[in-house]
Parts: C-alpha cells; structure tokens; sequence
C-alpha cells in the first residue's frame, strides 16, 4: 500500500524542515487517512479539519521522529488520536447544547445513472454504515482499518497499540455483529 522505505526518507528530510518532502508525505497518505477521518466524524469539512491537524502534529513531531516503526503506522496512530480528540469535543459540545438528536449522517451521492438501483444502493450503504456506526467502537476501528483501508491485523494492532490476538477477535466480534445486525433487516 505504501512504500516505507521512501516514507523513512521523506520523514528525515521533514526533520531537517524540507517542506518537499512534507508535501510529498501528504500526497501520499492523506488520501487514505481522510476517508479514515470521514469514517469517525461522518462529516466532509470536519474530516479535512483534522487531517491538517493530523499533518500539523506530524510535522511538528518529524524532529523527534526515530525510525523504530513504519511511517504508515504512526501517520494512523497520529490520525486516530486526531479523530478520537475531535470525537470528544463534539460530544461535550452537543451535551452543553440541547440537541438535534436523531440527526441522519450524510449520505455520499451515487455514481449510478439508474434512480432505482440508485436508491437501492443508496439504502444499502446507509445501512452497512449504521450497522458500523453501531458497533462497539473498538470493534468499528479495528474494522475500519483492516476492512477499509487494507491494512493487516499487525499493522492494526500497532496503530491501536494493542496485543494482535485482541485485533484478530475484535474483528471476529465485529463481523458476527454485523452478520447477525444485517441478517436481522433482511429477514424483517
């Protein structure tokens, strides 16, 4: 998925202030980490807020950086901290204000031309994604990173600094919760 080696590099070279190498990382990665920020916020403009945030403290930490691990893991690590902090502010802000509750995400348009399959589509996505958004949220990360992003359980594991064998039955959990959540609707 990434090329590490390269990413050693460009991570040095952001130690030493090259911004060339600051936006060659930012090619490279933000693409991936903005859907993964979009998966925890649900929201475009509050995604992009904290993937800058997430290359701001990249880039302020690149001095210190020390190449024990893959760039790829601590760019997530860094992006999950982001989204778990913006999380938070979001939940103490709609505690202070009385609330819109029951608000439905946004749903991304589709590409199909045909309106029925559309709205089938549509219908479907927005239910796989409630039934994400559902799920305990260390079961919905661990499945976020290894299902939609592509990365391995070890890489998760690294990520969410967590034993691989919890990564691997967090996964297991997650993927019955959903078998049975989504066999539910099915059978009405």
């Amino acid at each position: 998925m990434f090329n590490d080696p390269e990413d050693q590099v460009l991570m040095s070279r952001m130690a030493e202030g090259d911004r060339g190498a600051f936006e060659a990382l930012y090619r490279s990665y933000a693409p991936a980490l903005s859907r993964y920020l979009f998966r925890m916020c649900y929201d475009a403009s509050q995604a992009e807020d904290c993937l800058q945030e997430t290359f701001m403290r990249v880039w302020r930490a690149a001095p210190r950086w020390r190449a024990q691990g893959k760039v790829s893991t601590f760019l997530f690590q860094v992006a999950k901290n982001v989204g778990l902090d913006h999380r938070s502010r979001k939940a103490r802000e709609q505690a202070r204000s009385e609330g819109e509750e029951g608000q439905e995400r946004p749903e991304p348009p589709s590409p199909d031309p045909e309106p029925d399959r559309a709205l089938e589509g549509a219908e479907l996505r927005a239910l796989v994604r409630r039934a994400v958004a559902s799920l305990p949220e260390d079961q919905r990360a661990v499945l976020e990173l290894v299902q939609t992003e592509g990365l391995t359980y070890r890489e998760t594991a690294e990520i969410l600094q967590l034993p691989l064998g919890t990564v691997k039955s967090r996964m297991a959990a997650a993927a019955e919760t959903l078998r049975i959540r989504l066999l539910r609707h099915v059978r009405g």
